[in-house]
């Protein structure tokens, strides 16, 4: 049985990493709380898929897919940062369970996975990736709580209330001082794990209210690449592991992907502003004024030759039906003269 405490604030009890056993295998704490962060992750994807018009069969293929590839890419991250102590240690290269799981290789696996995936089944990428990373993040701020129980990802020695020791944590430092220098194992030291649990979800909050104001697909992803980017940026700079030499590898990739993604999500608002005032101050071209004149006179000449013909048709017949009224006149006044020299023939008779 290991112990944690939180010697300012009064707190201590006994946690060890190994939550129970089932005949020789031991099940961790560590695996128990990352099964729980996937099993939110897949459940968010999956509830709220057709309200995004994203199809879950897809979706099911997609997790199916990409979660182990995330979890051998976030181990072969780790590992090869970490080289100096695996190289040595061969047989914990594929202990999981001992910790050691590095996000940005499951993040940059993942992206990978997600893109060839989405190209084969013709689906939008960026929307997707909208979609996924406000449930990512979520499981991120679950999932760093199993750092808490292995008592790792901690930093130097800290005066602040919430300053964390235990049994692990000082164990780790003085079987290794060369890794924590100038770290007393005796005093608290920053508990990273919590700081970015909380960080994480102050961007759950975010994600969450950001996507029904995005007014681009791509733009909550990069909105979580600017956040983690930058968490990893400040958080890390009190890290001692995840070095070569004496770069922090995840400082060093947090800050090109936060300046990166913040540079896209400005060109593309950008752009898109453009567009729209380009549409709103469009203005004919005064050459289609001209036009627009010559087809209306057009038009108005063809009215008046057409009024002008119905005005000489009208009276064509209009003359033609006086003749034929004037024709049928005289022949009633040739028989009318014609009858009484009938009748006077018959009284002579």
């Amino acid at each position: 049985m290991h112990y944690i405490g939180f010697p300012k604030l009064g707190i201590e009890f006994n946690l060890d990493p190994v939550a129970f056993s089932i005949g020789q295998i031991k099940i961790y704490w560590y695996g128990i709380i990352t099964s729980l962060a996937f099993l939110v992750i897949i459940v968010g994807i999956l509830k709220n898929s057709n309200k995004y018009g994203l199809n879950q069969d897809d979706l099911i293929d997609l997790i199916l897919i990409t979660t182990p590839v995330g979890i051998v890419c976030a181990r072969i991250f780790y590992v090869l940062v970490n080289w100096s102590f695996y190289r040595n240690n061969l047989s914990e290269i594929y202990k999981i369970w001992h910790g050691g799981l590095a996000i940005y290789g499951g993040v940059i696996g993942g992206i990978i996975t997600i893109y060839l995936f989405c190209r084969k089944r013709n689906i939008n990428t960026l929307k997707l990736l909208d979609h996924i990373v406000v449930y990512l993040v979520l499981g991120q701020v679950i999932g760093r709580w199993g750092n808490f129980v292995n008592q790792e990802l901690f930093g130097p020695n800290t005066d602040l209330p919430w300053g964390m020791t235990g049994d692990i944590i000082k164990r780790t430092i003085i079987n290794s001082p060369a890794e924590f220098p100038g770290v007393d194992p005796s005093l608290p030291v920053h508990p990273l794990f919590l700081y970015e649990s909380l960080w994480n979800l102050a961007a759950f909050f975010i994600l969450i209210i950001f996507r029904k104001r995005k007014k681009l697909d791509g733009e909550v992803f990069s909105l979580y690449m600017i956040s983690y980017g930058t968490a990893r940026f400040v958080i890390d700079s009190l890290r001692f592991d995840l070095k070569v030499e004496s770069i922090n590898i995840n400082r060093l990739i947090g800050f090109i992907f936060a300046v990166a993604f913040l540079t896209v999500f400005i060109v593309r608002r950008v752009r898109q502003k453009n567009s729209v005032d380009g549409e709103e101050d469009y203005q004919p071209s005064i050459y289609r004024e001209i036009l627009a004149e010559i087809e209306d006179k057009s038009s108005e000449n063809a009215g008046n030759e057409t009024g002008e013909s119905n005005e000489t048709s009208e009276a064509n017949e209009e003359f033609e039906s006086n003749e034929a009224l004037d024709e049928s006149t005289d022949i009633e006044a040739g028989e009318n003269d014609i009858n009484p020299n009938d009748n006077s023939d018959r009284d002579m008779t």
